[in-house]
């Protein structure tokens, strides 16, 4: 049985039927009802004026449905945390978009942006959704004023910091120096120069005395080579960096009318170079006597380069 009991201050509707139901109609259909867990359905319902939802601050999710996601937009009631297609936020999370493909997007005529306040590091952050891991992101450091560039997780790959300086500490770059002398260069055929000591090498990609290009790009190289004893009567020296791609060449005539106790051979190319390509280096002497020693030391002969771009 159903009673309506009214009172000073009250107005009760009580339903006390099978399915415990209060039903609004109007010309005999239903507009709106109230189940007996005290859940409201009205059809077509109109709000005009502000509306305010948990007012007494109660710890309840608040959630609205669309066709197919239950959770289209999600308030969950412990931190006020937004979510859009969740159940459930975590933590430090104050919005959490999980929808398929999603993208946010902020379109107008006038500038747009995204401004990031806070007292500490802000951060950008690019996640691997399956392994919950960092796969790269950007941060900007309130302490310092540096900006940094992260990839292949939270590896710095760029430094930008506060007076605009940039360090790109994964660059490709090395520097090889010689530890012994080569004695007694042969005559007519390329002696490839031994690299015995290493100053750097970011990337690890020098070895054997041999720079192996880790990505396609365009790569500096310089050389420079001491050599002693040289052959007034020799036709020429050349000295040479060879790649996959091209070798390259410098050529000298030592013809001072007497042996020369030191001589210095360089060479710089900025050289094209695809993903393993190698680079190293070689000196020739054509004609005279073979006499003439490469220097060991590493002030005077050196390998070095890095990617430019």
């Amino acid at each position: 049985m159903s009673t309506i009991k009214s009172s000073d201050e009250n107005l009760t509707l009580n339903a006390d039927g099978a399915n415990n139901d209060i039903k609004f109609q109007s010309n005999g259909s239903e507009v709106a009802s109230i189940d007996q867990a005290g859940v409201l359905a009205a059809g077509g319902a109109s709000i005009d004026g502000a509306v305010t939802i948990n007012e007494s601050g109660a710890d309840v999710d608040f959630r609205v449905e669309s066709d197919t996601n239950a959770n289209s937009i999600f308030v969950q009631g412990s931190n006020g945390a937004v979510g859009l297609g969740v159940s459930s936020i975590g933590t430090n999370d104050a919005l959490h978009i999980e929808n398929g493909e999603s993208y946010l997007v902020m379109k107008d005529a006038q500038q747009m942006g995204i401004k990031l306040y806070g007292d500490d590091t802000n951060v950008i952050f690019s996640y691997d959704k399956t392994a919950n891991s960092i796969t790269g992101g950007v941060t900007w450091a309130h302490a310092d004023g540096a900006t940094d560039f992260y990839t292949g997780g939270l590896n710095s790959r760029m430094k930008i910091n506060a007076t605009g300086a940039v360090t790109m500490p994964a660059q490709p770059a090395f520097h090889a120096s010689s530890t012994a002398n080569q004695n007694s260069l042969s005559i007519g055929s390329e002696v490839t120069v031994v690299w015995g000591g290493e100053r750097f090498d970011l990337g690890n990609n020098f070895a054997s005395n041999t720079f192996t290009a880790p990505v396609t790009g365009k790569y500096s190289l310089t050389v420079n080579l001491r050599v002693d004893d040289i052959d007034s009567a020799a036709n020429w020296y050349s000295c040479r960096i060879r790649t996959s791609n091209k070798d390259y060449y410098t050529i000298q005539d030592p013809d001072t009318g007497a042996d020369v106790n030191y001589w210095h051979l360089s060479l710089t190319i900025l050289a094209d170079m695809d993903a393993n390509d190698t680079a190293d280096v070689a000196i020739v002497q054509e004609g005279g006597t073979a006499q003439s020693d490469i220097d060991g030391d590493g002030k005077y002969t050196n390998f070095s380069g890095y990617l430019v771009c």
